[in-house]
């Protein structure tokens, strides 16, 4: 597709352009006028300023600053380029110029393939153009400008992963909690995102528990890991990994996104760095049979199970019937959180 040229360019500083917060490590005074190139290739990470010409599933965004942004046709906003991998919401595998949506209201732009069916339709929008760098001209991407792989030779703390069966299986709240009892129990905690689609809730989850450290892939540049490559996943994991170490932590908690099936987290889990760094795996599940499958394949590659959390424990019965399956222990992260502290300090005294 080729693009036309703006004859009167927007000026990045137009406060009319809504910023989400997608691009909230971007600083307005290095980014110049919006650019647009008949060559252009759209690249994941890729700043850019689309129009609104339909809104439909979202219908706000979340701003650079922290606000919860209504929508209107006509309204341009600014985000990043990417894909999305979301069992429950939409799947974008591509970007598509011609056909762009809102996959995420922090400010992630691709095309949907196809969606859940309780999802409705994307929100629909058409680009505008690029940011440009002030210095060099060059179209702002977001990984480009944020991320180096970590070092694979520092001595890193021991890191317990909380996977689930797929998406909504309770993760994010897993991990806060067991997150937030450990800080109770006097250790220093960071708590990490290592794969998804920009969203700030979960990182916001993290960061209400009062954790020494917090931070999630998107502060790297990657406004998605999907279709991330396994040594893009390897070097994104050993970088937070290292910036840990500025707070000493006793133990990392990770959360890995999207199931236990997803490629991105298959990637990851089968690396032998990511493999030497782990000490134990916190699941969870909606139900007992999703639950066995999941302990199940994480056995298999390698990885010791903890316990079982999430969904299952709203069920008494589903608690039961895995129980009568698997003898890995089924915690629910407010009523159990001692025994959780238990489980886990026990790990990192071995």
């Amino acid at each position: 597709m080729k693009l036309k040229k703006e004859k009167t360019p927007i000026l990045i500083s137009d406060n009319s352009i809504k910023w989400t917060w997608s691009a909230r490590k971007l600083q307005k005074e290095k980014c110049s006028i919006i650019s647009i190139s008949d060559k252009y290739i759209p690249k994941a990470g890729d700043v850019v300023i689309v129009q609104i010409t339909k809104v439909a599933n979202h219908t706000r965004i979340y701003s650079f600053d922290n606000k919860f942004v209504r929508l209107y046709k006509d309204d341009i906003i600014l985000g990043a380029l990417g894909f999305r991998y979301a069992t429950d919401a939409f799947h974008a595998d591509t970007i598509d110029l011609s056909n762009l949506h809102l996959l995420t209201n922090s400010g992630l732009i691709g095309t949907v393939k196809n969606r859940h069916s309780k999802t409705g339709e994307p929100t629909r929008v058409k680009l505008i153009g690029t940011i440009a760098d002030k210095n060099n001209g060059e179209n702002v991407n977001l990984k480009k400008a944020l991320f180096k792989p970590g070092n694979f030779n520092l001595a890193y703390p021991p890191v317990i992963f909380v996977i689930g069966s797929g998406m909504n299986s309770g993760k994010t709240t897993s991990a806060a909690r067991i997150g937030r009892a450990l800080l109770d129990a006097g250790l220093r905690v960071s708590i990490l995102k290592v794969t998804g689609s920009i969203a700030y809730r979960d990182l916001f989850e993290f960061e209400s528990t009062g954790a020494q450290h917090t931070a999630d892939f998107s502060d790297y540049g990657f406004p998605s890991t999907y279709l991330c490559s396994q040594e893009e996943l390897v070097n994104l994991y050993s970088r937070m990994l290292e910036d840990t170490l500025s707070i000493k932590p006793d133990v990392v908690l990770a959360e890995i996104a999207d199931g236990i099936l997803q490629r991105e987290t298959q990637l990851l889990l089968q690396s032998n760095f990511v493999k030497s760094t782990n000490i134990g795996i916190v699941l969870t599940a909606p139900c007992a049979c999703s639950a066995l499958t999941l302990t199940e394949k994480v056995k298999q590659l390698g990885y010791s199970p903890i316990a079982v959390t999430g969904l299952i424990t709203n069920s008494p019965l589903f608690a039961s019937e895995f129980s009568d399956y698997n003898n890995t222990p089924v915690l629910n992260t407010n009523a159990d959180r001692l025994q959780f502290v238990d489980l886990i300090t026990r790990r990192l005294h071995k």
